[in-house]
């Protein structure tokens, strides 16, 4: 099941958090616990909710710096367009864990992350996620961007372009 209260409590502290200039070159960081829904019958965190975490972590970014404000404005929704993933170590429930999520490039109709989870001083998993914002199709970046008033121009770092590419040649393989 989605972690909804965790959904809500970002929500509720969004509130009242001040809002924060958003420079997409710096990594931002969520703390979590995880919990007894979190794991799996090995006693760690589930793979898919590696998924979830960064999902979070992403919902939490965009509280702090108005984006989730615009979206809900703008009667549009986030999705989730394309992801990779790497295991590997072990995420423990109830031990303090972080997700690292930095803006690793920009083109004309999606937002690209890489996120990482942090436990103990370990590196547990690291993801790279294919992110947009739509409403009857894809919002444009630019668009997004001029609506929270940002002035970013789209970036692609030379890993993130190479990994895109691939992605878009083996969409849609049978």
């Amino acid at each position: 099941m989605y972690p909804y209260l965790r959904l809500i409590s970002l929500l509720f502290r969004g509130l009242f958090a001040k809002k924060k200039t958003f420079n997409p070159l710096e990594i931002k960081t969520w703390v979590f616990r995880p919990g007894i829904g979190d794991i799996d019958v090995y006693f760690e965190v589930n793979n898919g909710r590696h998924f979830v975490f960064f999902d979070l972590a992403r919902y939490d970014l965009a509280i702090r710096i108005g984006l989730y404000n615009w979206v809900r404005k703008t009667k549009s929704a986030f999705v989730v367009a394309g992801s990779s993933i790497r295991y590997m170590h072990r995420v423990k429930p109830w031990r303090k864990a972080t997700v690292k999520t930095k803006l690793v490039g920009m083109d004309e109709h999606f937002f690209y992350f890489h996120q990482e989870i942090w436990q103990r001083n370990k590196k547990c998993s690291s993801a790279l996620i294919r992110t947009g914002i739509r409403k009857k199709g894809a919002i444009p970046t630019k668009k997004v961007m001029q609506g929270m008033n940002l002035n970013i121009d789209q970036f692609m770092e030379e890993w993130v372009d190479q990994w895109a590419t691939w992605d878009d040649l083996h969409r849609g393989e049978k």
